[in-house]
């Protein structure tokens, strides 16, 4: 690390002693040199060290990524150290969490070395075969959708599809998100407003007064009701 700060050191010399350098143009100066510095510590990062992104068959309707297509800024705790601001996005058909290289192209982070990141206003996890939660039905990274003394957790995923018919073929993508509480150390599957009542017993008959009295209906908005029912559950535990 001394030899990146002896680069930016030397940078800052040389502009404070360019001919004309004045304390307005200190400022740009000073950002430009930082983006050197930053750019160059970027290329010998340890985070840059995985495969190669090949890019899906476009004939195939659709795209295999989380909410974007796109390159977002994203934070990702890549063995054990926190990278901020990373170009990246979050292909689920194959789980992988993709960053944009020091060089440009697009790179695979080695999955188990992930252990969390933050992307679009979502916070995922990496849960592993040997965890408390083994009894969820797919290892790899989950959406932590409500983060209390119970949690509630989504496995984000899609899937190909081909429709044959008699003239012709197509592909498509089709995403199927499962849902999990994670409650007393044990993890449910939990598929619709029955299970999730029935992971929360205890307090059924308050859950379904609050579900009436603030007109919440499940099967419109499936993700946004089991959010709110298990923030009002742990509620009404903090309140005993």
């Amino acid at each position: 690390m001394r030899k990146y700060q002896s680069l930016i050191y030397l940078l800052l010399f040389q502009l404070f002693n360019l001919p004309g350098f004045c304390q307005q143009s200190f400022d740009s100066s000073l950002a430009r040199a930082a983006s050197v510095y930053t750019n160059f510590v970027n290329q010998g990062a340890h985070i840059y060290n995985g495969s190669a992104y090949v890019d899906y068959d476009h004939k195939i309707k659709g795209n295999p990524f989380f909410e974007s297509s796109y390159f977002n800024n994203g934070d990702v705790v890549y063995d054990g150290v926190s990278y901020k601001n990373l170009n990246m996005f979050y292909d689920i058909l194959h789980d992988d969490v993709v960053v944009k290289n020091y060089n440009d192209t697009a790179m695979i982070l080695v999955k188990e070395k992930v252990s969390a990141f933050n992307f679009l206003n979502h916070s995922f996890i990496n849960i592993i075969a040997d965890s408390v939660l083994t009894n969820a039905k797919t290892a790899g990274f989950y959406d932590v959708l409500y983060n209390g003394s119970i949690k509630l957790i989504a496995k984000r995923k899609k899937d190909i599809i081909e429709k044959i018919n008699m003239e012709n073929s197509e592909s498509f993508f089709v995403e199927k998100d499962n849902f999990y509480i994670l409650k007393d150390e044990v993890l449910y599957a939990v598929n619709d407003k029955n299970s999730v009542l029935a992971v929360l017993k205890d307090k059924k008959n308050s859950i379904e007064k609050f579900l009436h009295q603030s007109k919440l209906k499940y099967r419109k908005k499936p993700e946004e009701t089991m959010i709110k029912i298990v923030a009002y559950y742990d509620v009404l535990n903090k309140a005993k």
